[in-house]
């Protein structure tokens, strides 16, 4: 886990943790259970930011406050449905709602540029990104050959949940280059005492 930032301090890209898939990435911006100190969209230009290093990689103007909060909802009832999904549990009906209603919402569009040699977002504003987020939560919520590769870091140190795209679908940590080498070094460091 990355730490948080100090009060008043803007978080770095670092502290946004982007591992494959568009929900879960969302949903890591909370604090997953460590407490409020690993909030990470503590304003509404850190979700504006979030939106712009994002896989989305969307300039969104005027966030207020109540996109944020907004935002926040949704992420919580993401991360909510796929911990119930891990816990083999019935994830709360609330929080099924939350999820359809920003995902009936229109989503991101993409545009063809003038040059016909590359796309851009269409004029993407907040509920559209939302909505975008939400749309990729219920097919990965919905489909079950994508919610048996759900998975939970084997780090006991980590909480993230993450989506494993690996070919044979035996992914172990969140990201090979941080959980992965740590209990690496933490087995070889053991071996070797």
């Amino acid at each position: 886990m990355t730490a948080a930032p100090a009060r008043g301090q803007m978080a770095r890209r670092k502290d946004f943790g982007f591992i494959g898939r568009l929900c879960l990435d969302f949903a890591q911006t909370g604090d997953m259970g460590w407490g409020a100190g690993y909030e990470r969209l503590t304003s509404p230009s850190e979700l504006r930011r979030w939106f712009a290093v994002s896989p989305l990689a969307i300039a969104v103007a005027g966030v207020t406050n109540g996109d944020l909060a907004r935002a926040i909802r949704l992420r919580a009832a993401i991360w909510r449905i796929a911990q119930a999904t891990l816990s083999r549990e019935r994830p709360r009906a609330a929080d099924i709602r939350r999820l359809n209603i920003e995902a009936a919402r229109p989503p991101l569009v993409r545009a063809l540029t003038m040059d016909a040699k590359s796309t851009r977002w269409r004029k993407p504003i907040v509920a559209t990104a939302l909505a975008t987020i939400a749309q990729d939560a219920v097919m990965l919520f919905g489909d079950p050959r994508q919610r048996a590769r759900l998975h939970r870091c084997e780090n006991a140190q980590c909480r993230v949940i993450f989506y494993d795209d690996s070919r044979p679908g035996t992914r172990r940590w969140c990201a090979p280059n941080r959980c992965g080498d740590r209990i690496r070094a933490r087995e070889y460091r053991r071996r070797r005492a």
